[in-house]
């Protein structure tokens, strides 16, 4: 949705700087009124229509080649639904969205009330049937304002006889143009594209044609402009309009009162109306969506059941012969050729492709895509996997490609061409939901009601809110008790590490194991966090098939990214790291005390403790600092939770976890 915004915002500005800057001061009212509602629905329309059937064809459509299946020969495996978890905290774009909805809220909110606001005063107020009307007078203090065909007047606002004619010829005019059909729809807008200031933009210059077209209602019936100015000027503060409303006084009086004694414009500045043609050819090019869209990424958690691996073969460009598998050259006719490449690369596929014994043991199925380019000289060249599983499977399906012998080449208009190709592997096994665990009971890996990370038994919450608490809690858990082992920072090293375990009858966590290895101290400290789970003051609530408590098992993923390390422990950009030696803070987590110990260079130091939103709760600076440090820092006063310790000296860091429980 941001992006949509963002999409016909863009379009909205193209249209509107043409308004602004050649079409406002012309006095086609009618015509300004309708190029500001037509741009404003092409701006909605533009970005959501596929225009590449517009543009001129650069490159041919898309062709597809499939092969057959080829069996990958896995027999007596079950298959694994892993149960993963997404990562702590909430990245930028969720804030966004957080944000744009709180923005919808507040924007339908007043949209809401400014209905009510006149619902009431019709309610409450004295209505009479005219010609063509409704003539509502209220009680309140306002302007005379029309809303489609009622025309709301005020008992506390007088007029002359002439100036009541007026102000009627001019509200009339908003009925029967049904100015408030405008304005509906740009408030309906407002709600959804409140980001946009071009919908404001929007908003003000419709309601200003609107006071155009009435003000020119009124002096086709009369030549005192004058009067009819010092009419306007005279209820210029006559109450704090109602939003929805079109009302005889409005803050453009300035420009109204000008366009009224401008002269009528040429019959040729028409013509510049035109323009928006090749404005809306160029907003259709520009979005338009060239190549076909890629598929989107698999579910975590999800799996294909199949006992096959179906591969793929795509070709971008228009050839006038796909490329030959090598053997298959000699065929006579590309027909010929074209079927035996498919069998010959099925007979190389189930010859060189091996499910990884990594993934057999976790049982892990997925989709790996391999992308690679066949030469000019029809060698394999440039392969990489777009898409991975892991566990080998990426590895495997590469191998696969990377040792394809040469290929007779593609060829386009008698001459040799590269031509990109993108190999689908799907890794599947054998339909199954347990296993026998190494205490001979069943470990079920997906179960009706799957384990639930303990600190969320609220009555009266739905499974799917129960669901997202346990997922949260256990995102806090991860967050606050694993840390980026010192081993690994120093050798940069990056990446995630699965961790099985498997939550028992009773909650407890046992048979813990590495599935994916990153680093030795990595693996360390993940399985360290996992264990340590059972030192908890409450169990996992377990796992349940049939109404029975069964034993489930965790494939438990936990991403280790340096920079993000950093933004967690608010390190700010450019700083280098503090070496200390004898580093101690102890004990973490702590309840008030933090004993602080460490060792560095002799020169001024700062200690601070952050919280979570990047303030200082405590300092201390030494100036004289001697080389050792051996003190505690009593941090019994400030609130529970996760806390940053900073020691630096200069433009050097140190930065670690606290925990206040």
């Amino acid at each position: 949705m941001i992006t949509y915004i963002l999409q016909a915002t863009f379009c909205w500005a193209v249209f509107y700087a043409l308004y602004a800057g050649l079409l406002s001061r012309a006095t086609f009212f009618q015509h300004n009124r309708a190029y500001l509602l037509g741009s404003l629905l092409l701006g909605l329309i533009l970005p959501l229509a596929d225009w590449q059937a517009l543009l001129p064809v650069t490159q041919p459509e898309l062709l597809l080649v499939t092969l057959q299946p080829i069996t990958m020969g896995i027999d007596n495996l079950e298959v694994v639904i892993t149960a993963t978890a997404a990562e702590p905290g909430l990245g930028w774009w969720e804030v966004l969205l957080a944000v744009y909805w709180l923005g919808v809220n507040i924007a339908g909110f007043r949209f809401v009330y400014g209905l009510q606001k006149l619902s009431r005063l019709y309610q409450r107020s004295e209505r009479q049937k005219q010609d063509g009307y409704t003539l509502v007078i209220t009680k309140a203090w306002h302007a005379p304002f029309s809303f489609f065909k009622t025309l709301f007047w005020s008992r506390q606002m007088p007029f002359p006889p002439e100036d009541e004619k007026r102000i009627l010829r001019h509200e009339q005019a908003h009925m029967k143009g049904w100015h408030s059909l405008d304005i509906l729809l740009v408030e309906l807008l407002s709600v959804a594209f409140w980001p946009s200031p071009l919908i404001y933009l929007y908003s003000r210059s419709l309601r200003v044609v609107h006071e155009y077209l009435a003000d020119e209602a009124v002096l086709r019936t009369t030549k005192k402009k004058k009067q009819y100015g010092h009419l306007l000027l005279s209820q210029s503060q006559s109450g704090h309009p109602i939003v929805l409303a079109n009302h005889f006084i409005n803050s453009q009086l300035k420009k109204r009162i000008l366009m009224m004694t401008k002269t009528k414009s040429k019959r040729h500045i028409l013509t510049r109306y035109l323009l928006a043609i090749p404005l809306v050819c160029l907003l259709a090019f520009t979005f338009a969506q060239h190549g076909e869209k890629e598929a989107p990424a698999p579910v975590a958690g999800e799996a294909i059941v199949s006992t096959t691996a179906s591969t793929k073969a795509k070709e971008l460009g228009d050839v006038d012969r796909m490329p030959v598998f090598a053997g298959c050259e000699t065929e006579k006719t590309e027909s010929e050729q074209a079927s035996c490449s498919k069998q010959k690369l099925v007979e190389f596929m189930i010859s060189k492709l091996e499910y990884p014994e990594a993934a057999k043991k976790a049982e892990v199925e997925g989709k790996v895509l391999v992308q690679f380019t066949i030469a000019q000289d029809g060698a394999v060249q440039d392969a990489e996997v777009l898409q991975g599983i892991g566990y080998g499977c990426d590895e495997a399906a590469l191998a696969v490609v990377t040792t394809m012998p040469n290929w007779t080449p593609a060829m386009k208009d008698g001459k040799p061409v590269a031509l990109k190709m993108t190999l689908p592997f799907t890794f599947s096994l054998p339909k199954g939901t347990a296993q026998l665990g190494e205490d001979k009971e069943e470990v079920f890996k997906v179960v009706e009601e799957m384990p639930r990370f303990p600190g969320c038994d609220e009555e009266g919450v739905s499974e799917g809110e129960l669901v997202q608490c346990s997922n949260r809690k256990l995102f806090e858990y991860i967050f606050n008790n694993i840390k980026y082992p010192k081993e690994a920072k120093d050798a940069d090293i990056e990446g995630t590490a699965v961790v099985s375990f498997v939550v028992d009858k009773e909650g407890w966590v046992k048979d813990i194991k590495v599935a994916r290895p990153l680093h030795e101290s990595i693996d360390a400290e993940v399985i360290r966090a996992v264990k340590q789970m059972n030192e908890m003051d409450e169990r996992w609530i377990p796992g349940r098939q049939k109404g029975k408590a069964v034993n489930v098992q965790f494939n438990l993923p936990v991403k280790f990214l340096l920079e993000a390390e950093r933004k967690q422990l608010q390190i700010p950009e450019g700083a280098k790291d503090l070496k200390l030696q004898n580093f101690s803070a102890s004990p973490n987590p702590t309840s008030s005390l933090l004993n602080l110990q460490f060792e560095a260079e002799a020169q001024p130091t700062t200690i601070r403790i952050l919280n979570g939103n990047g303030q200082e709760v405590l300092r201390e600076a030494i100036n004289r600092f001697e080389g050792v440090y051996n003190q505690a820092l009593d941090l019994g006063k400030l609130p529970k939770g996760v806390y940053v310790l900073h020691i630096s000296q200069s433009e050097r860091i140190f930065a670690e976890k606290v925990v206040l429980q």
